[in-house]
């Protein structure tokens, strides 16, 4: 039983870029996006997204959360 005698120790929450895979640091901007075909984020678009990275994932979730689209 060697490991009954480590520290118990968190680790460290790490957020992702959805895009880039890079960590998000708490000193880094970062932008929330929110898809209505993804509202859960299982499908890897909705969550967070360093700010520049998100510039063309904003841009979709206009489109897709848009409402008049699926009335035609």
């Amino acid at each position: 039983m060697p490991f009954d005698s480590l520290p118990d120790r968190e680790e460290p929450k790490v957020t992702l870029c959805l895009a880039c895979k890079i960590p998000i640091a708490e000193d880094q901007c970062s932008v929330s996006v929110w898809f209505r075909n993804d509202p859960h984020g299982f499908r890897g678009l909705t969550g967070k997204y360093h700010k520049d990275c998100a510039k063309p994932f904003v841009s979709l979730a206009r489109v897709i959360n848009l409402d008049w689209l699926g009335k035609y």
